[in-house]
C-alpha cells in the first residue's frame, strides 16, 4: 500500500502545456480561417491585429477590473515575466532570430513612400505593385544617380549595387536613411518607459503603456510567434519553456472562449 510520501510526490498534476497551447491555437486557427479571409496565417494575424472580435475581447479584458479580467492580466504579467527569464527566439517576421518580448514588438510599417531633398539631391523610396523602388536624383542636372527596383526590402542588396558604390559617403548615408524608413516592420515596446504610473497601465507588478489597442496587438503577435516556434520545433521542451507556454495558453484561452 502506498504511503503518504508517494501521494505527495504525485500530487502536482503535470500538464503538457505545449499540447494545451497547440490545441487552443488549432481552435483559434479554425476560427480565423472561417472569418478572416487571407492567404497566409501571417496575413490573417495582421488583419486580426488591425480589427477583429478577438482583439476587441482582449482590449475589453485589459480595461476591465472584474475577476476574469484580473486573472487574464495576472497571466499576462506572468507571460511577460517568463519570457524575460527564458527568452525564446523567432525569425517569423524579420527572417533573423530575435527574442520574443513585449519590449520589442514588431509593427507592420504602412509607409508606401518616403522622400526628402538634401543639398540638391532628392532621395526617394516607394512601394508600388509589389515592387520597392529606390531613386537618388540630382535635382540641378535632372540626372538619376541611382535607380534600383526590388521585390522586397533588402538593404544589403541595395548596398551591393554599382551605382550605390559610386555615391559619395554623404549620399550613401542619406540614401540608407531614406531606405530604412521603408523597413517592413518597426520595433517598439508596449512597456512604460517612465516611472509615472499615471502614464501607464498596471498589469501584475509591471507597468505597460496606457494604450490597450497596442498591448492587444502585441499579445496577438507574441502568441503567433510562440505558435510558430512550437510548430517548427524551434524550442527546447524544458521546464522554463513549459512555463512560457503555460501562460501563453492561459492568455490565449480567455478571449478564445468568447468567440463561441
Amino acid at each position: 500500500m502506498a504511503g503518504y510520501k508517494e501521494w505527495i510526490e504525485n500530487a502536482e498534476v503535470k500538464i503538457d502545456y505545449f499540447s494545451a497551447f497547440l490545441k487552443a491555437w488549432i481552435a483559434f486557427n479554425a476560427w480565423y480561417n472561417e472569418e478572416i479571409h487571407e492567404k497566409t496565417d501571417q496575413q490573417c494575424i495582421e488583419k486580426i491585429c488591425d480589427d477583429s472580435r478577438f482583439k476587441s475581447y482582449i482590449t475589453n479584458l485589459l480595461a476591465a477590473e472584474d475577476n476574469e479580467a484580473v486573472s487574464f492580466k495576472n497571466n499576462l504579467a506572468k507571460l511577460h515575466e517568463v519570457l524575460n527569464s527564458s527568452p525564446i527566439k523567432s525569425q517569423e517576421y524579420l527572417g533573423v532570430k530575435q527574442d520574443i518580448s513585449f519590449s520589442k514588438v514588431l509593427t507592420k510599417n504602412k509607409n508606401s513612400d518616403h522622400h526628402f531633398e538634401y543639398r540638391s539631391i532628392k532621395y526617394k523610396c516607394s512601394k508600388s505593385h509589389g515592387k520597392l523602388t529606390t531613386v537618388v536624383l540630382n535635382t540641378k542636372s535632372g540626372v538619376e544617380l541611382l535607380r534600383y527596383e526590388q521585390d522586397e526590402w533588402d538593404i544589403d542588396a541595395l548596398k551591393q549595387q554599382t551605382d550605390y558604390f559610386t555615391l559619395t559617403l554623404e549620399r550613401k548615408t542619406k540614401c540608407a536613411e531614406c531606405y530604412n524608413e521603408m523597413i517592413p516592420y518597426k520595433e517598439s515596446s508596449v512597456l512604460n518607459s517612465t516611472e509615472n504610473k499615471k502614464l501607464g497601465t498596471k498589469i501584475g507588478t509591471y507597468l505597460f503603456i496606457k494604450d490597450y489597442d497596442k498591448i492587444a496587438e502585441a499579445i496577438i503577435k507574441i502568441l503567433y510567434m510562440l505558435r510558430c516556434c512550437l510548430a517548427h520545433g524551434d524550442i527546447s521542451p524544458d521546464r522554463k519553456t513549459s512555463d512560457v507556454y503555460r501562460y501563453a495558453y492561459e492568455v490565449l484561452l480567455t478571449p478564445l472562449l468568447k468567440l463561441k
